[in-house]
């Protein structure tokens, strides 16, 4: 299917549908802690649809209207600590990466290195602003090891968004914009 330009009906109605499921998710893993990690990844994938369609404005301000109600309504706040860190605009940047790093390689190193800044933030701003001992959440397992999870997690993020990219473009785009 053909890109074209969305109305701007069309664009708020897109961006008020992602910034909904994306913040029933984020509520999702505050309260069903058994899946914190899973609903909590799963809503970072919502913009997914807006980056499709080269909504990036619409994928930022639905980001921080996410952000800012994700802050109101989340009663325990890990998982908004991880959405405003990384999960909630690695999919922009991560399509801003692949618009302009031609390299399949090298763009996967440039989304790694992001992840590792969006998560190193991500933990400073829990040790500091909320006053959680991050240390004591770890497992208690060697450092390195720790960090080397981390790293295949952060590459089997970028496999997984750009299979929920080609799921959006194959299979839902034309449902959604017919």
């Amino acid at each position: 299917m053909e890109k074209k330009k969305l109305s701007l009906s069309r664009r708020v109605s897109l961006g008020a549908m992602v910034a909904a499921l994306t913040l029933l998710f984020l509520y999702a893993s505050e309260v069903l802690t058994g899946f914190r990690f899973l609903c909590a990844a799963l809503s970072g994938f919502f913009v997914v649809v807006l980056v499709q369609e080269d909504l990036f404005g619409t994928a930022w301000l639905c980001f921080l209207t996410v952000t800012i109600l994700g802050f109101l309504l989340c009663p325990d706040r890990m998982s908004w600590f991880m959405y405003v860190a990384l999960i909630g605009h690695y999919g922009i940047v991560r399509r801003f990466f692949q618009k302009f790093i031609t390299v399949p390689a090298v763009r996967s190193v440039f989304t790694v290195l992001y992840c590792n800044l969006g998560t190193a933030l991500g933990l400073w701003a829990m040790y500091t602003v909320a006053e959680v001992n991050v240390l004591k959440m770890l497992p208690d397992i060697p450092l390195v090891v720790i960090i080397l999870i981390v790293e295949a997690v952060f590459f089997l993020l970028d496999i997984l968004f750009e299979a929920a990219s080609n799921l959006y473009l194959k299979r839902v785009r034309r449902f959604l914009l017919h």
